[in-house]
């Protein structure tokens, strides 16, 4: 449906925000469901450039690390998946951002492949 790449870098997620209320907007989401994926998309792109405690995460400019967000809609739901190099010890599934995720948008999935963290959203779309 709709796909995003911008750095890896706090000053991009504005853009990831405002692609998923545009989405959530052309899927005429009720308001509070455009909320929610707005918060859930900003939390995972957010998990990939928070270290865990006691590391460090180089600078995308220095890097060249990309968040890559990708909008599929099926049917019933709605799939998001944000894809970025896996910051270590990632993902954080015990942390209160992993709770916001679930509370959000009900499903969250996340793997790691050949380095490359990739969590995946699944909202379920009104009848």
């Amino acid at each position: 449906m709709a796909e995003l790449i911008v750095l890896a870098d706090k000053d991009y997620l504005a853009l990831a925000r405002t692609s998923a209320m545009q989405v959530a907007t052309l899927l005429d989401l009720p308001l509070p469901e455009v909320a929610d994926l707005r918060l859930a998309v900003d939390e995972a792109c957010t998990s990939f450039l928070v270290a865990a405690p006691g590391r460090r995460i180089e600078p995308a400019e220095v890097t060249g690390a990309k968040l890559r967000l990708c909008y599929d809609r099926y049917p019933d739901r709605l799939e998001v998946v944000v894809r970025s190099e896996a910051p270590p010890m990632w993902p954080a599934q015990y942390e209160i951002g992993w709770e916001v995720l679930r509370a959000a948008v009900g499903q969250v999935r996340a793997d790691v492949v050949d380095g490359i963290g990739i969590l995946t959203l699944v909202m379920p779309l009104p009848n």
